[in-house]
């Protein structure tokens, strides 16, 4: 048992195996005097061993426990203001956008391309937590769940901008619509199982949808999808 720190939350994390705590090495939290965590997750066997069996692929009682941690933690995470996103967010002159797509479609391989050409960090490569914070400005988190590339950083930056990538023989980037923002983010998000928690959810998706620009890039996998997605996305007015 131990304590990570997420977007500020303190959680309490009941493991078995040691490999939840080595992903977690980098968010690991020592509670103080009097301090509490804000909740607790735990997974018990028979969950790992249901999900393990829902699976076409091999996965090890270790990771199943992990993916299951980080599932339940995001089921508490909206009444905190927060969300998971499958995305990769990259840091760039202190703007962060984060890229969407679905599997296979090429977000690690753009982003790849961010940190080669103008020397982004990669937040997270995989599943960052977006927050809304105080000020109604949204905000993307690190998270040690973050693919197999282990792109990783315990650190936060401004949400500038979401970018939802689709493969194409042209790279142009356009608005994307409302419609299509909200039922993308829906998509490439998990669903809490409390109503309560998805009232939250929907109310913070909402506020995305309203608050930070969103576009769609049809790309290649080269230089200048970069450079187009950089051109379009380095334009908008930081929010203040």
């Amino acid at each position: 048992m131990f304590c990570i720190k997420l977007c500020n939350v303190i959680i309490e994390l009941d493991n078995r195996y040691g490999y939840v705590k080595a992903l977690c090495r980098d968010y690991l939290y020592e509670l103080k005097t009097g301090e509490a965590p804000a909740f607790r997750v735990a997974v018990s066997d028979r969950e790992v061993t249901d999900y393990r069996l829902s699976l076409r692929r091999s996965m090890t009682p270790a990771e199943a426990e992990s993916y299951l941690l980080c599932r339940k933690i995001c089921g508490e995470m909206p009444q905190y203001g927060a969300f998971l996103l499958h995305a990769a967010v990259v840091s760039l002159n202190g703007r962060g956008y984060a890229f969407s797509a679905r599997r296979g479609v090429g977000k690690t391989t753009h982003t790849a391309l961010w940190e080669r050409y103008f020397d982004a960090d990669i937040i997270n490569g995989d599943k960052p937590l977006i927050r809304r914070e105080a000020d109604g400005t949204f905000t993307a988190w690190g998270t040690p769940w973050c693919g197999k590339e282990g792109k990783q950083l315990n650190q936060s930056v401004p949400l500038t901008a979401i970018c939802f990538l689709e493969q194409g023989r042209v790279n142009e980037i356009t608005p994307a619509t409302t419609a299509d923002t909200a039922a993308r983010i829906l998509e490439g998000t998990l669903l809490p199982p409390s109503p309560a928690r998805q009232d939250e959810m929907a109310a913070l998706v909402g506020a995305v949808v309203r608050d930070v620009p969103a576009f769609l890039l049809i790309c290649r996998p080269d230089e200048m999808a970069v450079r187009v997605a950089h051109e379009a996305l380095s334009s908008i007015k930081a929010n203040k």
